[in-house]
């Protein structure tokens, strides 16, 4: 196996988002898919949830829905909260995996701890379902539930040597600023007051 610098892994990720969105280059799902898949291997959690998302959003098969729930995990363990809110979605319906409610509201859990109405709502639905022990398990499994470490060199935006250092900081005569916006408002009929700044 070659190994792939991880300054390129970023690379993957932005041109698998070109070809997803049609930027610069002809829309193509397939693409974009190459291109995510290649970044995911190599540990990129934006690039696994893409992933996970062109293979939900257009799943032909059961392997398709497989797929999408095997990187929707791949990026939840990583602690990327649209691919938790995804997984407990596909974990409650058993699609692409088994039916597991314990786990739908572990996900939904995590994902409403941060703040998600929805998920907390969803949350609350499965509880109902589940039996009072179940739902115990369940929250101990939210409770006790630690993100994988991230590895930094595989999600880092590389800024090119030209764009880092001290940037010059640019002086601003903020008075002189607030005159010539008085002015230009004053031209387009709008009563500024008298140009003072």
């Amino acid at each position: 196996e070659i190994s792939t610098p991880n300054s390129i892994v970023g690379e993957q990720y932005r041109i698998g988002s070109f070809y997803e969105k049609g930027l610069g280059v002809e829309r193509s799902t397939e693409k974009a898919r190459s291109w995510y898949g290649m970044a995911a291997e190599k540990g990129n959690a934006n690039a696994m949830h893409n992933l996970a998302v062109l293979y939900a959003m257009d799943a032909k098969s059961e392997a398709d829905n497989q797929a999408a729930a095997r990187w929707f995990l791949a990026a939840a363990e990583l602690g990327v909260k649209d691919s938790q809110f995804n997984l407990g979605i596909l974990s409650a319906k058993g699609v692409g995996m088994k039916q597991n409610l314990e786990e739908g509201y572990k996900w939904f859990a995590l994902v409403a701890k941060a703040g998600d109405k929805d998920a907390a709502a969803k949350r609350e639905e499965i509880a109902k379902s589940l039996r009072p022990e179940l739902l115990a398990r369940a929250r101990a499994a939210a409770e006790l539930w630690r993100a994988k470490p991230l590895d930094a060199a595989a999600n880092a935006v590389d800024i090119p040597q030209a764009w880092q250092g001290e940037a010059p900081v640019a002086e601003v005569d903020m008075k002189k600023a607030v005159q010539n916006i008085q002015l230009i408002l004053g031209k387009n009929g709008y009563d500024a007051g008298k140009p003072d700044g």
